[in-house]
Formats: structure tokens, C-alpha cells, sequence
């Protein structure tokens, strides 16, 4: 522990912001959630086995190098797709996306060990309960690691923030401008509303836990219910400074932070020598739509991934419910718990008595709703 730094004793502390909350069962759950709504993120913790994370983390920087392939070829044909479509104009670098249904190839193509923890218990139950039962992934980004600085860093850099909520609700979405409107992606507009969008998840994949040291992600608690954003033009904060109550993600290798899109974040500095790597992936329910989202991959925005047949066949059936949607030839039909609950509503219709004298509108809170369920 010698090469830690000296000025902040917390850097070495292996604490996981997932402390405290039970490690078992629907109260595990449940804690999760719970901190969720209310403080806007937690940590599952040990998604992927101890004795599984390097054989993941190896598959995925193998990923990366196949697709870094993939994007040169897909960048070649976009290129081609817009000379034909302007044969005088100059191809530049992002090169304008084509359109539907021409799409990416999505990140989990190239990743099948990591794509099978996707749908770990406890993950699954968490975004469902949280979104909704059916759930998709719109984002897999593979290339998150955070690298080492190569040279030592100042205080002054090491209290540089880069303060932003993800999208649907990053209000920069993503780097428009007057030449190029087309890098748009959109953004839900301020004051966001009162409802959880979208889980973006992080998994850690090691080789050593996240600390403060390497690099865990900077996170202001509770900022998923502010109205204003760091980013928001007219909200008075300046997105690279500290912000009072900020604190790192620490957790073990093979952990998942998962964090409310709304929830005020950012990376963090890398003091170790190691890189730590880590893939993005974006929970969201049926009802958000998932072509707004831009990636940067090939040298443009694209309005959609896709997965291939031949890898989507491969998949769990329960893998195949979050990936569908992006399948050429699949319906991505209501999935079976809203199915369910869709038969219920249809059979009691009719079926109950009484009045409603009972019934004051808007005095029943959300706990009191779900202790009875339950």
C-alpha cells in the first residue's frame, strides 16, 4: 500500500457503497431499490464470481479488439453511403449516419461470456422493479475502462469533476452544432420529470476492486431529484468543480454500480498503475425509445444497434428477452410478467363491488400502496 497517496487515508479503504444493505433474498432487493429512489444509485455487489472476472475481462478486451475491426469496416460504408448520397461534399470525421435501417453492430456481439451476466437474479429483479417487468438493454459500450495518467497528477486536476447526468436526460445529447444538426440525440427537458427512465450500469471487471485510488466514480447523492443540472445552462454550477456531499463508488471486482440516469456523476482519475476495465451497459423500459441514443463508435451517430442472428441464437432465453428488440425478424412482443398482469385486469372487470366512498384520491403514498400488495 505504499504507493497510495499520503494526503487521504480514504483512498485505501475497502468499504462498498452497497454496505448495510441485506444480503439475501426480497429484503436484498428491496434495499436496493430503496436506494435507488432515494439516493439515486447502489452497488451490487460480486454479479460475476471472484473465480469468473479475469476469464470475463479477457473476453471482453478480446471483444473490443474484434470490434475495433468491425467499426473500421462499418466507418468505410458509411463514408461510401454518403458519397453516393453527396458526391461533391467533403467526408469528414464523425461521417453522417445513414439511415434505418442500415444499422451497428452492437457491442454484445462480440462479448458472449460477459453478455450472459446481464441477466443475473438479482440485477434483473432490481431494473425491473425499478423500470418496469419488461425491460430492454439500449446501450452496450464495452470500451469504458479507466486508463492510468501517464504522468503523476496535481491536487488541482485530482479535484477536476466532469459533472453530468446520462441520457436520456444529458442535456448536451450530444455535441450538436450549426454544420452538423444530425449529432443530435435529444434530451428529456428540464425540470426532469419525477420518474426513473433508465438504469445505467457499470461493471467493474477488475483486476482490482474499485477504490477512490483507481478511479471509482464520483457520484452527489440524492441529485436525481434536484430540478437543476450540472449541465443545465441557466442552473448556475460549474460542472468541473467539486460539489459538497460528493463521494467515490467503491466495490469489489465483478460488482455492478447501477445509478438512476437522472443522478448527477463523474469519472474520476486513475492514480494506480493499472488500467481498470469496465463495460456500460443502459437498462430501459419498453416505453423509452431507444433509437434516439447516439453512439460514436464508427465515426458517426447512429440511430440503432443490431445484434446479429447467428449471435442472437446463441443467447439464454432470458438474454434473448433484453435483445430482441434488436434482431432483425423478432417481435418484441409484451414479455410474460406484463402479460400477466394484462389478464388480471381484463378478468376482474366487472367483478368488483362496493362503492368508492373509500377512495380519496391522491392520500394513498406509494408504501402504503405496495404494503398492501404485499
Amino acid at each position: 500500500m505504499s504507493e497510495l497517496p499520503k494526503f487521504d487515508n480514504r483512498l485505501q479503504l475497502p468499504y462498498s457503497v452497497s454496505t448495510g444493505i441485506p444480503k439475501s433474498g426480497d429484503a436484498e432487493i428491496e434495499g436496493y431499490v430503496q436506494s435507488l429512489r432515494v439516493q439515486g444509485f447502489c452497488v451490487v455487489e460480486n454479479v460475476i464470481p471472484q473465480d469468473q472476472v479475469k476469464a470475463v475481462r479477457e473476453n471482453v478486451l478480446k471483444g473490443r479488439e474484434l470490434l475495433q475491426q468491425d467499426r473500421e469496416t462499418e466507418r468505410s460504408k458509411r463514408a461510401e453511403i454518403e458519397r453516393s448520397r453527396m458526391p461533391d461534399a467533403e467526408i469528414g470525421d464523425p461521417v453522417r449516419p445513414p439511415m434505418a435501417p442500415i444499422a451497428e453492430l452492437c457491442d454484445i456481439a462480440r462479448n458472449e461470456i460477459f453478455a450472459e451476466y446481464l441477466v443475473e437474479p438479482r440485477v434483473l429483479q432490481v431494473a425491473k422493479a425499478t423500470l418496469d417487468t419488461h425491460v430492454r438493454i439500449t446501450q452496450t459500450e464495452v470500451n469504458k475502462s479507466s486508463r492510468p495518467s501517464k504522468e503523476p497528477l496535481s491536487e488541482q486536476q485530482l479535484l477536476r469533476r466532469g459533472w453530468h447526468s446520462d441520457w436520456p436526460h444529458d442535456l448536451t445529447a450530444y455535441g450538436p452544432n450549426h454544420e452538423q444538426p444530425w449529432r443530435h440525440c435529444g434530451a428529456v427537458a428540464q425540470p426532469f420529470p419525477d420518474v426513473c427512465m433508465a438504469l445505467s450500469t457499470v461493471w467493474y471487471l477488475g483486476p482490482q476492486d474499485v477504490t477512490p485510488y483507481n478511479g471509482g466514480t464520483w457520484i452527489v447523492p440524492g441529485s436525481h431529484k434536484d430540478p437543476r443540472n450540472p449541465r443545465g445552462p441557466d442552473d448556475d454550477i460549474n460542472e468541473n468543480a467539486p460539489i459538497p456531499g460528493e463521494f467515490q463508488v467503491s466495490a469489489p471486482a465483478g460488482s455492478v454500480f447501477m445509478q438512476d440516469t437522472r443522478v448527477w456523476h463523474s469519472g474520476a482519475a486513475n492514480q494506480s498503475p493499472h488500467e481498470r476495465t469496465a463495460v456500460v451497459c443502459r437498462y430501459a423500459p419498453w416505453w423509452l425509445s431507444g433509437n434516439e441514443f447516439g453512439n460514436l463508435h464508427s465515426g458517426g451517430h447512429t440511430l440503432r444497434t443490431y445484434v446479429p442472428q447467428e449471435v442472437y441464437a446463441k443467447f439464454s432465453p432470458e438474454l434473448k428477452l433484453l435483445y430482441r428488440h434488436l434482431v432483425e425478424g423478432e417481435e418484441d412482443v409484451l414479455q410474460a410478467e406484463n402479460q400477466d398482469k394484462a389478464i388480471r385486469a381484463r378478468e376482474m372487470r366487472g367483478s368488483k363491488v362496493g362503492d368508492n366512498s373509500h377512495v380519496a384520491a391522491g392520500a394513498m403514498s406509494r408504501q402504503e400502496w405496495e404494503d398492501r400488495r404485499t
